[in-house]
């Protein structure tokens, strides 16, 4: 790759930027012109990764082990990677990862894990508790973030890599012991805690769990969030649960959320749960 004359990288840089933003393709092409341009548009295209299928986790994987022998450059763009989504982001779409399969590449999603040195958000979705356990050890420790669900297996708060620096979980549809709940809440770094259920029929487990909120000293939001047809209905289902539960002495701190779980004319509460985590801080 040729180099761009000094008197234009100022000019050309902001250009280049704003061009390439959320769009890859152009930003592919662009990587070849020359290696300011390069510098300048890997960022943007290795910031969010979904990775939703085994051949997937696959070919990036190994795309990454083969960046480290073949490329020269100054960072790998596995560096650059801040929010990597594994799983499907739709309940809908067939898919080869669904809850419990034996087509997770678990070895593999070590070897990314142990590649990214700058992940801040992470979600594992449809993993399974058998094998969810597995990956625990290879989180990074720069992830403040996390996201699972549904029905993940048990999150030890104090085992995990990444607890000094976890400000935010996320759990969807899934039953919790207590003793996880208390730990989380009660977590020195822990600002927000999201359960998130598809449905109205299981949150009383939740609201069983909120006694523990009292003694938090870091925490800053426990949401509850419920999905119904329409975020009217799920704002119905919550305040129907939330009458038989006497938690006025945490009103600022827990706070019900309701989301309608359609997208595109059916009921899809994965794919909301992504759409909400590509556009927040989750």
């Amino acid at each position: 790759m040729s180099d761009l004359p000094t008197e234009l990288i100022r000019t050309v840089r902001p250009i280049i930027e704003l061009a390439t933003f959320q769009d890859l393709h152009t930003a592919a092409l662009v990587c070849c012109v020359c290696k300011h341009a390069r510098a300048w548009t890997l960022p943007s295209m290795y910031h969010t990764i979904t990775l939703t299928s085994s051949d997937r986790i696959q070919r990036f994987a190994y795309a990454l082990m083969r960046a480290e022998d073949e490329l020269i450059v100054d960072q790998l763009p596995v560096a650059y990677i801040c929010k990597l989504w594994l799983g499907p982001t739709s309940s809908l779409q067939q898919n080869d990862l669904g809850y419990g399969s034996i087509a997770w590449p678990i070895t593999l999603i070590h070897q990314i894990l142990t590649r990214c040195p700058s992940l801040q958000a992470l979600a594992v979705i449809c993993i399974g508790q058998g094998r969810w356990y597995r990956l625990t050890g290879v989180i990074p420790k720069s992830v403040t973030s996390l996201c699972l669900g549904p029905v993940h297996g048990e999150v030890d708060h104090k085992h995990l890599p990444c607890a000094p620096n976890l400000r935010s979980f996320t759990s969807m549809d899934t039953f919790m012991l207590d003793t996880e709940v208390r730990d989380l809440v009660l977590a020195p770094t822990i600002r927000t805690i999201r359960r998130v259920y598809s449905s109205g029929d299981r949150l009383t487990l939740v609201f069983d769990q909120l006694e523990c909120v009292a003694r938090a000293e870091a925490l800053e939001k426990f949401e509850i969030v419920c999905c119904g047809d329409t975020s009217e209905r799920a704002a119905e289902l919550l305040e129907e649960v939330a009458a038989g539960y006497e938690y006025d002495w945490e009103r600022e701190r827990v706070v019900l959320v309701p989301w309608s779980n359609v997208k595109e004319g059916r009921s899809d509460a994965i794919a909301v749960l992504y759409d909400c985590w590509m556009t927040s801080d989750m």
